[in-house]
């Protein structure tokens, strides 16, 4: 089994509440940012990684789109899919890190104080949508 795929199998285990693709989106941007994914290296097929996984091959197809879409990957038909995006810095890698725990510490509160992931979100949304209108000057 290709590493990427053991370690994206553990993660899904892990996190077996969130979406298939975004844990596969998280965990190859997580490898890219602390550098054990280069720049050029190709990554499994679709089908290599839905057969490992257990999942549908759009799954990991919209994956992969997610991760083109921001500039990570780069899709050649008929060649595969292949890392597109240098490294970061280690200023990068170290906001990141930072980010990401903020991330797990607000997920985790969320649920002691008995709330989904989805209701975290939705209130994400709404505080987006409020500040938009603020900082628009818009009528609350």
């Amino acid at each position: 089994m290709h590493p990427l795929v053991r370690g994206l199998a553990e993660r899904v285990a892990a996190e077996r509440d969130a979406p298939v693709s975004g844990v596969i989106v998280d965990e190859i941007w997580l490898r890219v940012v602390e550098g054990s994914l280069e720049s050029g290296e190709r990554l499994p097929t679709v089908r290599q990684v839905a057969v490992q996984l257990g999942v549908s091959p759009r799954v990991v197809e919209r994956a992969y789109e997610e991760l083109a879409a921001r500039g990570v990957v780069g899709i050649r038909p008929g060649e595969g899919t292949f890392i597109s995006l240098e490294p970061p810095s280690e200023e990068e890698r170290d906001r990141h890190r930072r980010f990401r725990q903020l991330c797990q510490e607000a997920y985790g509160r969320t649920r002691e104080l008995g709330f989904s992931l989805d209701d975290l979100l939705d209130a994400l949304a709404e505080f987006r949508s409020v500040e938009g209108r603020t900082a628009r000057g818009d009528p609350t």
